[in-house]
C-alpha cells in the first residue's frame, strides 16, 4: 500500500450503527469531540483526527482489516474531516447520488467495527494516470457519471472545461 497520510483509532461505537449500516449501506464518523449528542447513537466516534493529504478517487480506505476503492469524494469532504473529523461513507460502488460530505466506496461487506479499531486512508496507485499539463473537456459534466468524471481528472492533474448538458445540433 501507498503513502498513508490519515489514520485514526476508534473510540466508541454508537449503539445503532450495526442497524445503519446494515440498513442505509454507510458509516457516519465524527471526532469524538466534535459530534452532536443527537449523532452518537449512529455514529462511528474516533481520535487522533491528522489528515495530511487529500482525499481523492482511486485512493484507499481502510477500516479494520478491510480496503476498498474511494470511487467518488463530495467537495467538503477534505475540509469537513480536516476540521470535525466527519465523512460518511457509502459503500454504494459510487451508484449513488454524491453529497458534499461523503465518499462513495467499492459495494464490498462492512466489517463490525469495534473500539480500538483503525481508520485510515492511503494513497492510491500513483502510476495508474497522471493527467498533468493535460487538458480535458468533459461534455455532460452536469451529470452524476460526468461530475465523477470531472473530479477524478481534476484528482490527477487534468485542467478540466465542464460543458454541463449533452447538445446535439442538427442542421
Amino acid at each position: 500500500m501507498s503513502n498513508k497520510y490519515y489514520s485514526t483509532r476508534v473510540v466508541e461505537v454508537g449503539e445503532q450503527v450495526s442497524d445503519f449500516t446494515n440498513k442505509a449501506k454507510m458509516l457516519v464518523i465524527f471526532e469524538d469531540s466534535m459530534v452532536f449528542p443527537e449523532l452518537r447513537s449512529f455514529a462511528v466516534l474516533h481520535s487522533g483526527n491528522k489528515l495530511d493529504g487529500v482525499v481523492k478517487p482511486g485512493d484507499v480506505i481502510k477500516i479494520v482489516d478491510s480496503e476498498y476503492k474511494i470511487l467518488k469524494v463530495g467537495e467538503d469532504v477534505n475540509n469537513n474531516l480536516k476540521s470535525l473529523g466527519h465523512i460518511v461513507i457509502k459503500f454504494d460502488g459510487g451508484k449513488g447520488d454524491l453529497m458534499s460530505g461523503s465518499i462513495h466506496v467499492e459495494d464490498k461487506p462492512i466489517p463490525k467495527v469495534q473500539f480500538g479499531d483503525e481508520i485510515s486512508i492511503s494513497a492510491g496507485d500513483e502510476s495508474a494516470f497522471n493527467g498533468a499539463g493535460k487538458t480535458a473537456v468533459v461534455i455532460g459534466a452536469g451529470t452524476e457519471d460526468g461530475q465523477a468524471l470531472v473530479q477524478f481528472l481534476k484528482a490527477n492533474g487534468v485542467k478540466v472545461i465542464e460543458e454541463p448538458d449533452i447538445v446535439i445540433k442538427v442542421k
